[in-house]
């Protein structure tokens, strides 16, 4: 008995969905949605520094295997947002006080060699990326949206990291944007802003990524690499002020006996 195949579509007729193969769910995508929602939760602080992550809670929570858990969880170390532990999951990396000096240093020099090359190689698109990203950023101050805020302001760098034409740089950029977001969100919680001091402070950081985009848009290097250094030391700024404050100084105490 000849043996059956199936039947093909003849050469040059359209094909139907008949006639197209099914595929099954595209490989990675369970792995994709643990460590995004993994990310974004370390990033927002839903998942607070220190805490433990329990692989098999994760295959309950997320609905899959221990392997795009496991694969999640190794992307997430090779960022530095968690330490795998031995045959017990992982542990969210801590903010440590002691690393921020040096967080700072290789910020600083991230960013102004994404802005010199991005000065270089930047499309078109990558300009008009980072213009939507720096709107929206402007859109969620105005709305109070501080989570929005972090992920737009992160976002807008990872345009600017594309646009270096480097992914090595750009991948080591990312690393650092992670810890330098989720120490933001750690200042802002314990010492927001209000009022003119947190207008005044969002309307020069949208000012600066409008300058920072004008002079990627001229191809001008020198001028990226001097707003680079001003933008990183904004930040620091910032940082610096919540160590700086001393909420103890408006509790009232009663008077000595």
């Amino acid at each position: 008995m000849a043996a059956r195949h199936p039947a093909r579509t003849p050469k040059g007729a359209p094909r139907t969905l008949a006639s197209v193969p099914r595929i099954g769910r595209p490989k990675g995508t369970g792995t994709q949605r643990v460590y995004a929602k993994l990310c974004e939760d370390i990033l927002t602080l839903k998942i607070a520094p220190g805490a433990e992550l329990s692989e098999a809670a994760l295959e309950t929570r997320f609905g899959v295997s221990r392997t795009p858990v496991r694969e999640a969880l190794i992307r997430l170390s090779s960022e530095g947002l968690i330490s795998l532990l031995p045959n017990r999951g992982a542990r969210v990396t801590s903010i440590d006080v002691s690393d921020i000096p040096q967080l700072f240093e290789a910020l600083e020099l991230c960013q102004r060699a994404a802005m010199r090359w991005a000065a270089l190689r930047r499309t078109p698109q990558d300009l008009a990326e980072m213009r939507r990203l720096n709107r929206e950023f402007l859109e969620a101050a105005r709305r109070g949206d501080t989570e929005r805020m972090g992920d737009t302001n992160r976002e807008f760098h990872l345009a600017v990291a594309r646009a270096c034409g480097n992914r090595y740089l750009a991948a080591q950029y990312a690393t650092l944007l992670a810890v330098s977001l989720r120490m933001a969100r750690t200042v802002f919680a314990y010492a927001p802003m209000s009022g003119e001091s947190a207008e005044g402070y969002y309307l020069e950081v949208v000012r600066q990524h409008d300058a920072m985009i004008e002079l990627i848009e001229k191809g001008d290097g020198d001028g990226g690499d001097a707003m680079a250094r001003r933008h990183t030391q904004l930040f620091r700024e910032r940082v610096v002020r919540y160590f700086s404050a001393s909420l103890a100084a408006d509790l009232p105490l009663p008077a000595a006996p």
